[in-house]
């Protein structure tokens, strides 16, 4: 094989190693900015979650505090009141934890297509380099022979004519 082709196969495989390390740092990266992310949203959940809580028990004191006022506190129109307020807070809480998992599968799915991208991408720049190596062999073959097939082999003179 020629020293050319040589140069040329392993370029190609240098360079196809270079892109299957980029693609892994490609893939850490995402990893990392999605653990961010969901690190940022248990933060956010945490926090709005108890602003919740605290402003049911706002809520809850203005109703005792009216209900006392009016001489209802103890009624069972104070009692459904404080008991509507208790199933909104559990209603937001629930909302706010199923936004959070919905949230966090897409994180996990994210990840996910990044891994089997980073997979397909290697595999491509394999396949690549195979490639350019079988082509490189199988042209230097064909050169090869059409040079071969090319030479003529002098066919004797007569003198005699």
């Amino acid at each position: 094989m020629p020293a050319w082709a040589i140069a040329a196969v392993i370029a190609t495989v240098v360079s196809a190693g270079a892109s299957i390390v980029g693609a892994k740092q490609a893939a850490d990266a995402q990893e990392e900015s999605n653990e961010i992310q969901s690190a940022q949203q248990k933060m956010n959940d945490v926090s709005a979650a108890r602003r919740k809580v605290k402003e049911a028990r706002v809520a809850r004191a203005r109703l005792m505090q009216s209900s006392q006022a009016m001489g209802t506190a103890g009624s069972s129109g104070e009692a459904g009141a404080l008991s509507g307020l208790n199933t909104q807070l559990a209603g937001n809480l629930a909302r706010q934890t199923g936004q959070a998992n919905t949230a966090n599968a897409l994180s996990a799915v994210s990840q996910d297509l990044a891994d089997k991208q980073f997979i397909t991408g290697s595999i491509g720049a394999v396949a690549g380099a195979a490639g350019s190596i079988f082509t490189q062999k199988a042209t230097s073959n064909a050169k090869a022979k059409a040079l071969k097939d090319a030479q003529v082999t002098p066919t004797p003179v007569d003198p005699k004519v």
